[in-house]
């Protein structure tokens, strides 16, 4: 690692640490910003390159054993006071420690099925606004083992600073691919590598979730959508099946974050 001791955020590599409240700018630019212990700990245990990390001299001392691997030899590790981390934008959050990621290349859909075991299970996003949420599905998909996360182009970037520190850095543990028409994209995940969609409704959908009864396993791809409307027409016309999560007390639906670990805990538990 490089140690930069700075007085103040004006070297230019720190310039997306002076930028924090921008919403879209950084994974544009090709990079996440991240924050936190939990989040910059699983960020530093991942495969991504490590752009820089901006934190105080305590902060170095505890994390001076990760950051003494070899792969952080080019990383720029920024040793700033105590004030001047306080007075960067969020400070209640990232508690003195940042991290620069660098997001990686977008993965081939063909990587995503040859690299997923045959009953692999996958999720796809249509329509997800909410930094939040794209970050709180994250961590479900993290947690309940799913293979790959394919989003839209009409939801928010899992690569959103908001997004990386719900997930606490569990986005790190996943394949995502940007998909540039997520139609299109189902269409030949189902017609090319057979795998069988499932799109979540809140109605008229069956409450189980069974996999085809096929001699070979297929791979499953769950479908979630908007916050507002679900899933398109046009997106459920791309669906195999329909899973609807049992409501009771007249209530329509649930929070899409919390629709994606049910529906998640119901696909995991059912035969393969």
């Amino acid at each position: 690692m490089q140690i930069i001791p700075v007085s103040s955020l004006d070297h230019h590599e720190l310039e997306p640490y002076r930028t924090l409240r921008a919403r879209t700018h950084h994974w544009q630019e090709g990079f996440c910003v991240t924050e936190g212990e939990k989040a910059v700990r699983a960020l530093l245990a991942s495969s991504l390159r490590v752009h820089s990390l901006l934190l105080t001299e305590s902060w170095l001392s505890m994390l001076r054993p990760e950051l003494d691997a070899a792969r952080f030899d080019e990383t720029m590790v920024f040793v700033a006071t105590d004030a001047l981390m306080e007075g960067i934008v969020g400070f209640s959050l990232h508690k003195s420690l940042l991290a620069i990621g660098v997001v990686p290349p977008n993965p081939a859909l063909e990587t995503l099925h040859r690299t997923a075991p045959p009953a692999g299970l996958h999720v796809a996003l249509e329509g997800i606004a909410d930094a939040e949420n794209m970050g709180m599905i994250l961590r479900n998909c993290a947690a309940f083992g799913v293979h790959s996360l394919i989003v839209g182009p009409d939801s928010s970037s899992p690569w959103m600073r908001r997004s990386v520190r719900v997930s606490l850095g569990n986005v790190f543990a996943l394949t995502i691919h940007r998909s540039g028409n997520l139609l299109e994209t189902l269409d030949r995940c189902r017609g090319e590598f057979g795998w069988h969609v499932v799109g979540t409704t809140p109605r008229g959908g069956a409450e189980r979730i069974l996999r085809p009864a096929d001699a070979q396993p297929r791979q499953l791809c769950l479908l979630f959508g908007s916050e507002a409307y679900g899933l398109t027409d046009d997106a459920l016309a791309q669906c195999d099946d329909r899973f609807s999560i049992p409501m009771r007390n007249d209530v329509d639906s649930i929070n899409v974050a919390n629709a994606v670990a049910v529906t998640l805990f119901e696909a995991t538990r059912s035969p393969r």
